[in-house]
């Protein structure tokens, strides 16, 4: 009896048994932990190809931006080119040069609006990815360049409010509309020569070339900042 006990204990195909089950049993844990490990890197890598995606979305946003702000500043320095010119001829518009003097004739008069957009950014700040942007200084970088390209826009637009306020009190002074509606085909030299005639007219192109009195430093330090978050997004998630 006891033989045949020992028998059954120490029996080989039993031995295999265990041994077929512990293998089993470690596969089937080994397998759950690879799917977890694996669905987690799969999901790591997903999140991680959005945040690049989104990046790149802001990085031509502001790309955009600055195109408008670079248009600002050229525009800025045109005006202030033209102001300073017809206030050294002011006394002397005959020695003008009629090439310039026809080119800067109007400009006081015209104002262009440019338009800020943020809908990258917005978007990125409502989505669940700006937390899993790995280096929380580049999203400060990020969302304080943003409030430097809003003030680059207000900048220009305070500028040009100011000129088109100045420029209605000139137009609305009777003399004014007299010589307009008289003189369909004035000159320019006319034109200013009626301007001239009001404080108005002086003070409008004292304002245009000082307001902002170095444009290109002005609008330079915001296409600076620009250039330096595009640079730093290229840095860490690298365009392909």
């Amino acid at each position: 009896m006891k033989n045949k006990l020992k028998q059954i204990i120490i029996r080989p195909d039993l031995k295999r048994r265990m041994g077929d089950f512990i293998c089993n049993f470690t596969a089937v844990v080994l397998g759950i932990l690879l799917t977890f490990a694996g669905t987690d890197w799969i999901e790591e890598r997903k999140t991680e190809n959005e945040v690049k995606k989104a990046l790149s979305l802001v990085r031509n946003e502001m790309l955009i931006n600055r195109e408008y702000i670079k248009e600002m500043m050229e525009d800025e320095v045109s005006q202030q080119r033209g102001a300073l010119y017809l206030l050294q001829y002011k006394d002397s518009l005959h020695k003008t040069s009629p090439d310039s003097l026809e080119k800067y004739c109007n400009f006081s008069f015209q104002s262009q609006g440019f338009l800020y957009i943020n809908d990258a950014m917005e978007m990125l700040k409502t989505s669940s990815l700006m937390p899993a942007i790995s280096d929380k200084e580049l999203v400060t970088q990020i969302i304080k360049t943003y409030n430097t390209i809003k003030t680059a826009f207000t900048t220009f637009d305070d500028f040009t409010d100011t000129k088109i306020a100045d420029v209605s009190k000139l137009i609305e002074q009777p003399e004014v509309q007299e010589f307009l509606d008289k003189n369909e085909n004035y000159s320019p030299a006319e034109l200013w020569n009626v301007f001239f005639k009001f404080p108005g007219g002086i003070q409008t192109l004292r304002l245009i070339s000082s307001m902002h009195s170095n444009p290109t430093q002005i609008y330079g330090h915001y296409l600076k900042q620009i250039d330096n978050t595009v640079a730093a997004i290229d840095k860490i998630y690298k365009r392909e």
